[in-house]
């Protein structure tokens, strides 16, 4: 079986996360979709086709894996990590805050909606919770 093996960049990537709730050293599976059934099946389904993709131009990737923190650091599980670049994404389907799905694009994470809407008033994508198309943000600051 032909391996390919991690280039630093990837492997630098790869060190930043581990399996949730398990020591730093125990890793992820490279290119294996694990599935939360916490989650629905619209927000499963959206991680198969985004690794399929992923995978078919050549991008190694992992699923649900923990960020390695510091004591005192927040416990952070992602949905996907794309090691080629380093990219976080994260896939939002109604179970996150609008401030929680800001506070992802402020950090860098790909942030990617299931059934979006795009608000009227500040432009951004969020999951459509009104008939208003109005983010709870934008309404709080009305």
């Amino acid at each position: 079986m032909n391996k390919k093996k991690l280039n630093f960049k990837e492997n630098a990537n790869y060190r930043k996360y581990h399996i949730p709730n398990m020591p730093n050293y125990v890793k992820r599976t490279k290119k294996a979709i694990h599935l939360n059934t916490h989650n629905n099946i619209e927000h499963e389904r959206m991680k198969l086709e985004l690794c399929y993709e992923l995978q078919k131009s050549g991008c190694l990737f992992i699923t649900e894996a923990q960020r390695n923190t510091k004591k005192g650091e927040p416990v952070k599980i992602v949905d996907i990590v794309d090691l080629s670049t380093g990219t976080e994404i994260e896939i939002v389907n109604r179970h996150e805050s609008d401030s929680e799905i800001a506070q992802y694009r402020k950090d860098g994470v790909m942030v990617i909606i299931v059934n979006p809407m795009t608000c009227k008033i500040c432009g951004e994508k969020y999951p459509k919770r009104n008939k208003k198309e109005v983010c709870k943000l934008c309404k709080k600051q009305a």
